[in-house]
């Protein structure tokens, strides 16, 4: 398996998580502790591959490893702690702003070592991710309480959309590796 063939396999999981959750924020039961915790903890298994895979990188394999270890985190939190939706909604808005942060952290590491050739593209992307995400997360925090079914979907949306960016960030990748190659070649 390659690095592209497991952050693919890991975005799609996240995705799949996200839009089940979504799917069930207006009929919320039970199974959705058990669904995001097992779609979750399958994710950070191929997360960890990904970090794995991009050893020789150290930015990408510790930001993938870091996503890793906090689904691995997350998942057992949800699985073995989350018997009510108010608890639920607490581990995932503790999550997702641990997400986000990480986001905007791996962003600023990027900034600083923009002198040696790191796509501009990557930089804004990972900003914008990690802002969506803290803002997704600051909703659920603001509206659970209230309007629990729209928190659940924002909170869907939000791995989703985290998921859909961990596959552009792969064809983003996969062209730097691309470009790499082709300038090792001349």
């Amino acid at each position: 398996m390659t690095k592209y063939q497991a952050l693919t396999i890991y975005a799609l999981l996240i995705i799949a998580t996200g839009t089940v959750l979504s799917s069930l924020a207006y009929y919320p039961t039970r199974a959705i502790q058990y669904i995001v915790a097992i779609g979750i903890l399958s994710s950070a298994v191929f997360a960890f591959a990904t970090a794995f895979k991009m050893k020789n990188s150290q930015i990408p394999m510790n930001y993938h490893a870091l996503h890793a270890i906090g689904m691995i985190i997350y998942g057992l939190a949800i699985l073995f702690w989350a018997n009510d939706i108010e608890v639920f909604f607490n581990i995932t808005i503790f999550f997702l702003l641990y997400y986000g942060m990480a986001e905007i952290i791996f962003c600023f590491q990027l900034f600083e070592l923009k002198q040696q050739n790191i796509n501009s593209q990557i930089i804004l992307y990972r900003f914008l991710i990690g802002l969506s995400v803290t803002i997704g997360a600051i909703y659920i925090l603001a509206s659970h309480n209230k309007y629990e079914n729209s928190a659940l979907l924002v909170a869907g949306v939000v791995f989703a959309f985290s998921g859909l960016y961990l596959l552009k960030l792969k064809t983003v990748l996969t062209n730097a590796d691309k470009m790499n190659s082709l300038s090792l070649n001349r």
